[in-house]
């Protein structure tokens, strides 16, 4: 069985969409809601596939940094802002997804979509 064949699909949907949207690079994070938005399964659901996809070490949640001015960090909270959730695909996941790409042949024809 390939390693296609045994992930279920909404979490390689999820490790594509991240895939894409990162152009396989680790250092590049994606919006978490972003990701939300353009899979459609729901918060819930999204984040049970994040998790799991975590544990195997495919993808990593990370926090975009709070902009402080240089000198001057911010000490009344008031002004903080929270930080954003973002979710980059490992290198392991980046390999994952390509070595996917490469050895997946399609058993079936693709039907046309009506116009």
């Amino acid at each position: 069985m390939t390693p296609y064949e045994e992930m279920e699909p909404q979490r390689l949907a999820f490790l594509y969409e991240l895939y894409q949207r990162s152009a396989g690079d680790p250092r590049q994070g994606v919006p978490y809601e972003e990701l939300i938005d353009a899979l459609r399964f729901g918060e819930r659901v999204t984040k049970s596939v994040q998790l799991a996809l975590e544990r195997e070490g495919l993808v990593a949640l990370t926090a975009i940094p709070l902009i402080t001015t240089v000198g001057r960090p911010v000490m009344n909270p008031t002004h903080r802002r929270s930080c954003g959730q973002t979710i980059g695909i490992t290198a392991h996941g980046a390999r994952f997804i390509e070595d996917i790409a490469a050895h997946y042949t399609p058993t079936e024809p693709a039907t046309p979509r009506p116009a």
